[in-house]
């Protein structure tokens, strides 16, 4: 509950004007102005009436003692329709215009009525407890689940949605959007642990015996280059730069023999790629297990991947790519919304969404809707996690906003007139009180019954 000590913020001054507002007619206002007049004239019909009943009793009265009665209803009646429509017309404004001591209370009083109607709601209408008591009560996720069962609501749910989807893509701001993604994709990037995916990625490879199709494509490359005569003077220069000799003669029978040790290499190869039992088939095997059974634990290998990671995703192809994201989506995302639908699949489905979206996106959706108003029925768990969830949303919404319905009402209610707070006040409780002037000039007149009665006696 606020505390009553704090001090309200200023509102703006209101603007006073001493025209009453006139209504449009046939408006709500209007209508409710000439309901207001019919009970007016009819109270004050009534007044007028006992007043020449009155006249009339006091002038038969010395020839029949009976219109004594009639003079005493008639005379209280007058007293207590007059005081009545005193108290009535004191709220509203000054009776007869005379400035009578607290008369038209509610337009001088305008701005503490707004004040104290503001703290009324706020304190005793709008409160947390309240608020958590209705959305328990109220279920609202199984109204919800009622209305997306309904296939006409659902699609008309979905055609709303989709009609203003590119009206909220529009409104975005796209340099933030597209620095927000970028961001948000980059961080969950670099929060991917590579290490053991590369480790499990290889060790499937092995599984799939990738290592061998390796190992034969590396052999047929070599089988080609060792049988090009063109390369015998390149492989001659390797081995003796290998074996770093530098005797004219070992280089020259190195070279004689370069055509020789490349065909025998050619010939071994050869039986590597047509033996799948070679030994050195199941050297390799050996060596790639070992490889991969020690590979997750190496600090060597996760420092390679992590740097790679960082250098990967910190260059400048990777952050173009990055933030280029958000204009490749909203174009794709704008062409799916606004792309027409063929003339075939309108006639087939029905085109329930606005001019230009495609009947299978409002299809779709609308189906995911019921789907999820079906989830809501079949699932009561689900359902009361909602309700507790709007319960809660709404409280704290209240908490942290305590104060703003009492300033916003005092601020609405600051912005009227005197002469329109009154009339306001006036079509919304004015013929309840043209009632109370009827029932005083009644009530008046039975006392004046009475009391004439109890002095006859």
């Amino acid at each position: 509950m606020p505390d009553p000590s704090d001090p309200i913020p200023p509102v703006p001054p209101p603007v006073t004007s001493p025209v009453t507002p006139r209504f449009e007619p046939g408006t709500r206002d209007a209508v409710a102005r000439r309901r207001l007049r019919r009970m007016q004239w009819g109270a004050t019909a009534l007044l007028t009436a006992v007043a020449a009943l009155l006249l009339l009793a006091r002038t038969l009265q010395p020839q029949q003692a009976a219109w004594g009665w009639v003079a005493a209803f008639a005379e209280a009646a007058l007293v207590g329709g007059l005081a009545d429509w005193f108290a009535v017309v004191a709220l509203f404004r000054r009776p007869l215009g005379l400035p009578i001591w607290h008369t038209a209370i509610v337009p001088a009083r305008k701005d503490d009525i707004a004040r104290n109607l503001g703290e009324f709601v706020e304190t005793h209408l709008l409160t947390p407890e309240a608020l958590r008591k209705e959305a328990a009560e109220g279920d609202p996720a199984a109204r919800l689940a009622e209305l997306l069962l309904q296939p006409d609501s659902a699609r008309r749910l979905a055609d709303a949605l989709l009609q203003a989807a590119p009206v909220l893509l529009d409104g975005l701001d796209d340099r933030r959007v597209a620095a927000w993604l970028a961001e948000s994709v980059q961080a969950e990037l670099a929060r991917l642990d590579l290490p053991p995916l590369s480790a499990r990625a290889l060790q499937r490879l092995a599984e799939r015996g990738g290592h061998q199709r390796l190992l034969d494509a590396g052999a047929a490359a070599l089988q080609r280059a060792l049988a090009d005569p063109e390369r015998q003077g390149a492989l001659a220069d390797f081995l003796t730069q290998a074996l770093q000799i530098d005797n004219a003669l070992y280089r020259g029978m190195i070279r004689m023999a370069a055509p020789r040790l490349s065909q025998a290499l050619v010939q071994q190869l050869e039986t590597l790629r047509s033996d799948p039992a070679h030994p050195w088939r199941e050297r390799l095997d050996a060596w790639v297990a070992e490889g991969l059974r020690s590979l997750p634990q190496s600090p060597a290998w996760r420092a390679q991947w992590q740097d790679w990671q960082a250098e990967t995703l910190a260059s400048a192809g990777v952050q173009a790519w990055l933030h280029g994201l958000w204009p490749r989506l909203k174009a794709r995302l704008r062409a799916t919304l606004v792309e027409p639908a063929p003339a075939s699949a309108a006639a087939g489905v029905g085109v329930g969404v606005g001019v230009g979206v495609g009947v299978e996106v409002g299809g779709g959706l609308a189906r995911l809707l019921g789907l999820l108003g079906q989830r809501l029925q079949d699932d009561p768990a689900l359902r009361a996690q909602i309700n507790q969830a709007v319960a809660d949303a709404l409280a704290l919404l209240v908490q942290r906003h305590r104060g703003a319905a009492a300033r916003f009402l005092q601020a609405q209610l600051a912005r009227w007139s005197p002469a329109e707070m009154s009339e306001r006040a006036e079509l919304a409780i004015g013929r309840d009180l043209q009632f109370i002037r009827i029932n005083g000039t009644l009530v008046g007149g039975l006392v004046g019954l009475l009391l004439h009665a109890l002095g006859q006696l």
